[in-house]
């Protein structure tokens, strides 16, 4: 699957309501994700669902995200790290 269309399906299951799925989903796509901008959205994504019930691991994934140097950042990438920062402030 897709790099993209695994970000897009796990975000549609934890719309859907299914966060454990959305998190397969997440960790599957990372195990063989390259850097770059889906990573870093994927991670984000990861942080966000496991903040919810594991906060060491959410700041594990969190502080990945914002240490991923990607020279080509986007506005993109921009509001993921500023999403990942708002959370890691929330979890202290």
């Amino acid at each position: 699957m897709d790099d993209r269309l695994a970000l897009h399906k796990a975000l549609m299951l934890a719309d859907r309501g299914d966060p454990a799925g959305a998190e397969r989903t997440l960790r599957a796509l990372l195990d063989g994700a390259p850097a770059g901008t889906v990573r870093v959205q994927a991670l984000v994504v990861l942080g966000d669902l496991l903040a919810e019930h594991d906060a060491a691991a959410a700041r594990e994934v969190l502080t990945e995200a914002l240490a991923a140097d990607l020279p080509d950042a986007d506005d993109v990438l921009d509001d993921e790290r500023a999403r990942a920062r708002e959370l890691l402030d929330l979890l202290g």
